[in-house]
């Protein structure tokens, strides 16, 4: 959590445009609770980001998915703005309308992406960010601050804070169904 609260305020304090020999040091007496950890998308996003432009080739953007083991990679374009989402979903509609033949041209990331994708912002709250998710059945958002892609907040992301969710709480249950019952 420490490591959490240091990245946070790192992150605050590089929005506040203040030079980083000006940054106050990072104080934290008491641990937050694990709550305070999950609060907004900010604290858990994606921010090591592979990007693709509307005009590569699709066959660069499957690439790009496969080596880095993920299914979703945004678009942005020559001036670094969020354009699109180009989903493992969209690479499969493509080959499933192509059949078993060769593609006879050569297609672009346009041609599949999903155009204006709803985004979110560092500060959206994580359970606006996971109902949103759930009421557009999408995979991902995409993080965007001041009109800059920042991040990505994945279903694996959500998958992955519950996961250590679940493994804290159940690991600390036994412990306290002891206790409850020692009474």
């Amino acid at each position: 959590m420490r490591l959490r609260a240091l990245t946070e305020a790192m992150f605050e304090r590089e929005q506040s445009g203040e030079p980083i020999h000006r940054w106050p040091l990072v104080r934290r007496e008491q641990p937050e609770g694990w709550s305070e950890s999950y609060r907004t998308v900010g604290q858990f996003m994606t921010t090591d980001l592979f990007t693709v432009r509307p005009d590569d080739l699709v066959d660069l953007a499957a690439s790009v998915m496969h080596w880095r083991h993920v299914r979703h990679v945004p678009v942005e374009d020559d001036e670094g703005r969020l354009v699109g989402l180009l989903s493992h979903r969209n690479l499969l509609r493509l080959l499933a309308g192509r059949g078993t033949g060769p593609l006879k041209e050569a297609v672009t990331v346009r041609d599949i992406m999903k155009a204006a994708p709803l985004t979110v912002t560092p500060q959206t709250p994580t359970l606006e960010a996971i109902d949103l998710m759930r009421a557009h059945n999408v995979g991902c958002l995409p993080v965007v601050e001041g009109g800059a892609l920042v991040g990505i907040v994945t279903a694996h992301d959500f998958l992955a804070a519950s996961a250590r969710l679940f493994e804290e709480r159940l690991r600390t249950a036994p412990d306290e169904e002891q206790r409850a019952a020692s009474d």
